[in-house]
């Protein structure tokens, strides 16, 4: 019991730095999408989730400093993922270890990270004007991947938080 106690503890603690590691990236990232939006375009994730056409009108409206503050922003959602991606897998891993589920769980998360660096990678091409129609097509099909696995992730994790203790098999 005590080791068990002692493997929690060391869980807890990580899992703490790894949200305020989240929670302080988030906000350089919002800052960004401050900067973005203040250009009279939308913001990043309508850009992730636009279409071709989509995407040249969302250019369009952002125009030169626009697009400078979305390559940025796309350059910096390079480290976000390593602090999304570690948080959340962190949080899986706890409600795994709760309910005594398999190990791979957490693991699924590292779809939705490799999902938004091949989305990440393909907006900076689209940006440079580069295939539009082919990069915007499988930044989208990324995106929505990479949304769906972290929803997925997440409703996991507030499904075992709604589980009585006496439901969870915590060692």
């Amino acid at each position: 019991m005590m080791m068990s106690r002692l493997a929690f503890r060391f869980s807890s603690r990580r899992l703490a730095a790894a949200g305020g590691a989240f929670v302080g990236y988030t906000a350089l990232m919002l800052l960004q999408e401050r900067r973005l939006r203040a250009t009279g375009g939308p913001g990043i994730i309508p850009f992730e989730l636009a279409g071709s056409g989509q995407a040249e009108r969302i250019m369009t409206r952002w125009g030169p400093d626009g697009q400078r503050a979305a390559r940025m922003s796309l350059w910096l959602d390079f480290g976000y993922m390593a602090t999304y991606g570690t948080f959340t897998a962190l949080l899986v891993d706890h409600a795994r270890r709760r309910r005594d589920h398999p190990p791979v769980l957490p693991a699924a998360v590292i779809v939705a990270v490799a999902a938004d660096a091949v989305e990440g990678v393909s907006l900076l091409k689209v940006l440079k004007r580069a295939d539009i129609a082919v990069h915007a097509r499988r930044a989208r099909v990324a995106a929505v991947v990479k949304f769906a696995v972290l929803l997925l992730a997440l409703m996991y994790v507030a499904a075992d938080r709604a589980m009585k203790p006496s439901q969870r098999r915590r060692h």
